[in-house]
């Protein structure tokens, strides 16, 4: 098990109001970040300041004042990865492509498709491969007795499939991720369901620790923050039918935030549901510490962690590589504190998730090899049934999730996989 490289989101450096993307770059640079996900917003804010006549260092001949704005926009792409290239980084991911959902007519389709190509056509010039389509909350009530969820996820297999016709004509996949507060999709089973039956080499999964445990786990209009009647048990149980459901090879990419609780309970409002507005103020980065005067209790059927963090990040982990999964361990964090205007805004959250991404990494890492009665967020291992053998260094020492994989297989009965997990057991709202 190789060490997997580790990307940050560049909206989680620093709000694009105050932070550039060019020093967003410079600074992941610096911490030892392997890639950074470019955020559309940054980008859009980058064009603005080149406009602006800021960053013509980053261009080798003259100003870049190409006849058309397509041209305009792939000139600033070939910037940025020029950018990103000198300084040892790649850019995995570009997101979010949004809206890409609730298509009732040709038409509708065909302006989505639209929308997305302008995208999909830039990716090349950042020499990135992967495109990042989220579900929505989508306003109204788009499920009725006339548009039922059937309908409704056979239009998304539909839009999915010329979705990839089209991103495959420039080399490019693209990845489906649930979002907490999804209206219609907002979890892995209804994400997978689509993928698989599109069958396509380019169209795969996203997971995200905090959308997938936001919504399965979570929710911040409770008293606790947790979902009523979910355990953390349960959860694993979930996450492990996940690993055994989903092959490695069609997760395109796997991002990690954590979240804290909130200090009261959320109501969704008019267009804003509970979970966004929780999600863009209160996530943070895995494996943060924990402030030391906590008093939680730990005999409860949801013990707290002793990260700042209460979601289980780290069990979620290890069961995404125990899918397989050899790709990014990437960071999207929101949160209020991203406003900060000063300079050292952009290094806070960088350093915060460098050191988060590498201590998750010792703890799955660690709880492979020691098999301990207890993981560091206070409930039993995942039992990976893996030989230690002789302690070494490198990383091809390390253990695989193989074990792992097989006990997960051994204990979930094989008939409520694949093709057999049905949607509607899945469609609970947010």
């Amino acid at each position: 098990m190789s060490k997997p490289k580790f990307a940050i989101a560049s909206l989680s450096l620093g709000n694009c109001q105050f932070h550039t993307l060019p020093s967003k770059l410079e600074v992941a640079s610096c911490l030892g970040y392997d890639g950074v996900e470019i955020f559309m917003p940054d980008f859009e804010a980058f064009l603005s300041e080149v406009r602006a006549g800021q960053h013509l260092h980053l261009f080798p001949a003259s100003p870049p004042l190409p006849a058309s704005d397509e041209a305009f926009e792939r000139e600033c792409a070939k910037a940025i990865t020029r950018l990103a290239h000198g300084l040892h980084l790649e850019l995995p991911l570009l997101q979010p492509l949004r809206n890409f959902e609730n298509f009732r007519t040709n038409e509708e389709l065909k302006a989505g498709l639209e929308d997305a190509e302008r995208w999909i056509k830039l990716m090349p010039h950042f020499q990135c491969d992967l495109l990042l389509v989220c579900s929505n909350y989508v306003p109204g009530e788009p499920l009725s007795e006339g548009y039922t969820l059937e309908m409704y996820m056979n239009a998304q297999v539909a839009a999915f499939k010329a979705l990839g016709e089209l991103a495959a004509q420039y080399g490019v996949r693209v990845g489906y991720e649930p979002l907490a507060w999804g209206s219609v999709v907002n979890t892995w089973h209804q994400v997978w369901d689509v993928v698989r039956r599109v069958d396509m080499p380019n169209v795969g999964v996203i997971l995200d620790s905090f959308n997938t445990l936001g919504n399965q786990y979570a929710d911040p209009g409770t008293s606790t923050a947790v979902r009523e009647g979910q355990t953390r048990t349960a959860l694993v149980e979930d996450m492990e039918r996940m690993a055994c459901t989903i092959p490695g090879e069609k997760i395109f990419i796997y991002q990690l935030a954590d979240a804290v609780k909130p200090a009261s309970p959320i109501s969704d409002g008019p267009d804003a549901p509970r979970r966004m507005t929780w999600s863009r103020a209160s996530r943070v980065f895995p494996c943060e510490p924990q402030p030391a005067q906590s008093t939680l209790s730990i005999h409860d059927e949801n013990p707290p962690t002793e990260y700042l963090g209460f979601l289980p990040v780290v069990e979620m982990t290890k069961c995404v590589q125990a899918t397989g999964y050899q790709g990014w361990w990437s960071l999207e964090v929101f949160n209020k504190s991203l406003m900060d205007e000063d300079e050292d805004c952009t290094w806070r959250h960088g350093r915060r998730g460098i050191d988060g991404l590498n201590t998750l990494w010792k703890v799955v890492v660690d709880d492979c090899w020691s098999g301990s009665e207890s993981s560091p967020n206070g409930t039993p291992p995942l039992v990976l049934g893996v030989d230690s053998g002789e302690e070494s260094e490198s990383d091809e020492s390390l253990p695989s999730f193989e074990g792992l994989e097989i006990v997960m297989k051994s204990k979930l009965d094989q008939k409520e996989l694949g093709e057999e997990v049905r949607l509607e057991h899945w469609s609970a709202a947010t």
